[in-house]
């Protein structure tokens, strides 16, 4: 075991520290919390409100698709930071974010899932 420069059995630290008049609890640090899951199902319950609205009420004015497209994007935003945070992983926060605004864009009748499929093509290049 090592903690900073001191190397040896468990026992042996904790020796030289008492020894020192030092307190071994002051030098470690715990581990840090994984993020709740509420941090996680909040936005995905929002990208999944918002998706629904943009197909159930499709011939939306422009204000009202600007308006949901935007409360959707934030959320993948949110989702996409919770789950870099969560998991550290980055492949898996940028498949959520770039997923998700494909997913928002398609919804809303901006793009086709046609010029969807085409534009993954081309970031795997």
């Amino acid at each position: 075991m090592k903690v900073g420069g001191i190397e040896g059995t468990a026992q042996e630290i904790r020796d030289t520290f008492e020894n020192h008049g030092l307190r071994l609890e002051d030098y470690l640090e715990k581990p840090a919390e994984p993020l709740s899951n509420r941090w996680l199902l909040i936005p995905s319950a929002g990208v999944g409100a918002v998706l629904l609205l943009l197909v159930l009420l499709a011939p939306l004015p422009r204000t009202g698709l600007l308006l949901l497209f935007l409360l959707g994007a934030g959320f993948v935003l949110w989702l996409s930071v919770s789950v870099q945070v969560r998991f550290k992983n980055g492949w898996a926060t940028g498949v959520i974010a770039i997923g998700g605004l494909l997913m928002l864009l398609v919804a809303a009748g901006l793009i086709e899932p046609k010029e969807s499929a085409e534009i993954l093509k081309q970031m795997k290049k």
